[in-house]
């Protein structure tokens, strides 16, 4: 049995891999900034240790680690809209190194720290396990520069002999114990809500690889199993299932067996004030960059971790299914 810090895990990939670590028997405790949060309550309520605490905040890091013997470091500020540098540099950079600092104060314990594809370079061929680092910059939103210097930190810690193993996750959908935070409208599962209720205006032109949350859980846990310091591994979900935002929303609408269906923004519209607004920064800027060839191939996570995918034609409708459950369609 281990213990094991799950930061971020509020958030779709975190309340997953609590979950998945709870369910084989280890011990686990969730940093959460409001510990009587609805989701928070259903972390404890699944029998996971809740602290209050901030990654911003260094001594409530250094407080929940202290015991720990592994972190799951998914804590981060996303590139939503209305979201500023500070925002994003104080939880995303800061954030990372008061959760790598506490690890290497605490005995070297293993950490797996959760990346962004952004920063990486796509336009020569399918995103990897070893796909290089972008030296042409090509997204410079808040979000992607602030975790591109995350995974810098994180990068250089490793050369020092820290154990630092990353992972990689697609966008992310599925049911979550946290509700409230899961299905917000800018997710993706609130995309996908928002569409089958028929409220989801044009949406950007960009490819994206959907992917069932507890795949990248199971990832996750396996990179803490079976990874080494320094190794990177990839969850972006079933090849067959990329597709922009709007195809996978009316697929959504489809096994629903709603009329509803959702339109794309023009490609010349990416830079109008109106559609920064809506989107933020990020999502705009990865819509004007089509990767080149195919997009993933995972197949040394899936080697060294035996990982399997859930397709969207078997996870939308559990999706699907919660969204009910929970009153959301």
């Amino acid at each position: 049995m281990t213990t094991v810090l799950v930061t971020g895990a509020t958030g779709i990939l975190g309340s997953s891999v609590c979950e998945l670590l709870e369910g084989r028997g280890d011990r686990v405790r969730a940093l959460v900034r409001r510990v009587d949060s609805v989701d928070a309550r259903a972390l404890a309520a699944a029998g996971v240790e809740v602290v209050a605490g901030d990654v911003t905040d260094r001594a409530s890091v250094d407080a929940a680690t202290q015991g720990a013997e592994a972190v799951v470091h998914s804590a981060a500020v996303l590139g939503r809209p209305g979201v500023t540098l500070e925002d994003c540099f104080a939880a995303n950079v800061m954030g990372t190194i008061h959760v790598l600092t506490a690890a290497a104060s605490f005995g070297n314990i293993p950490v797996v720290q959760v990346l962004t594809s952004t920063f990486f370079d796509r336009g020569s061929g399918p995103f990897t396990e070893h796909s290089p680092f972008d030296l042409l910059f090509r997204h410079g939103d808040v979000y992607s520069l602030t975790k591109r210097l995350a995974y810098a930190e994180g990068f250089a810690r490793v050369a020092e002999g820290q154990d630092i193993r990353f992972m990689c996750p697609g966008a992310m959908y599925g049911p979550s114990i946290c509700i409230e935070k899961t299905a917000q409208p800018n997710s993706f599962n609130g995309r996908l809500a928002r569409a089958i209720r028929g409220e989801m205006p044009p949406q950007l032109p960009m490819t994206v690889s959907y992917v069932w949350t507890e795949d990248c859980a199971r990832v996750c846990i396996g990179a803490l199993d079976k990874g080494r310091a320094g190794e990177r591994f990839i969850c972006q979900g079933d090849p067959a299932d990329s597709a922009t935002i709007a195809e996978n929303c009316n697929r959504a609408c489809e096994i629903a067996g709603v009329p509803h269906r959702v339109s794309e923004i023009p490609r010349d519209q990416l830079d109008s004030p109106e559609v920064i607004a809506q989107f933020g920064t990020t999502m705009p800027a990865l819509a004007k960059h089509k990767p080149a060839g195919p997009g993933v191939d995972d197949s040394i996570t899936r080697q060294k971790l035996g990982t399997a995918l859930t397709s969207t034609g078997v996870g939308f409708p559990k999706t699907i299914d919660w969204f009910r459950a929970n009153g959301f369609i």
